[in-house]
């Protein structure tokens, strides 16, 4: 595998993890354009589309081994206390990744959101959209203090793979990082 695309790029963090993985990002796209800028300064030798996604023309996005995604996830966090089914619109977001998995049908897709999106009441269907093109999904959850990054977000990885069964992710867990180990509060006010 060495060439991946990134929807709902935001500012980069898939793409960056990927090209520390020895991935090639070859396309970014996200409907912001100080994102999008944001992105093409960090990785200049990616491609980029600033456009709504639900109107890409797939067939001219380059070929790719994996897809990764960050569909929006405003309608399905419980960060502001509850979920908003008023942001229907950003739910719709995760339809774009079913739409670019069908056009290119990579090995692997990897979407990335909260975990609340499993609570989404289409997301048995998203579920079966995915399964109809031929994609085993293993779905995880992770908290990043558990991989050594000191801040608790938890977030919900979907792997999906172009195969008879799903695969079996195991994530050896680090110890936590206190935010105290590179936070030097004597520094100001």
């Amino acid at each position: 595998m060495n060439k991946a695309i990134d929807l709902f790029a935001g500012l980069g963090g898939n793409s960056e993890g990927a090209r520390q993985a020895g991935v090639n990002v070859v396309w970014a796209a996200n409907h912001w354009e100080s994102a999008v800028s944001v992105h093409a300064a960090n990785h200049p030798d990616t491609d980029h589309a600033c456009q709504d996604l639900h109107q890409a023309d797939w067939t001219q996005v380059p070929e790719h081994d994996l897809l990764m995604a960050s569909p929006a996830c405003q309608g399905h966090t419980r960060a502001r206390g509850k979920e908003r089914p008023h942001h229907d619109a950003t739910r719709s977001t995760a339809w774009a990744v079913v739409s670019a998995a069908e056009c290119h049908k990579p090995p692997f897709v990897m979407v990335e959101n909260v975990p609340e999106f499993a609570n989404w009441a289409l997301y048995p269907a998203w579920c079966a959209a995915m399964s109809a093109l031929g994609y085993a999904l293993s779905p995880v959850i992770l908290d990043a203090a558990e991989i050594g990054v000191p801040q608790h977000r938890r977030r919900l990885f979907i792997i999906g793979t172009r195969s008879k069964h799903p695969i079996n992710i195991r994530i050896q867990q680090c110890e936590h990082v206190p935010a105290l180990s590179f936070i030097d509060f004597n520094a100001g006010r």
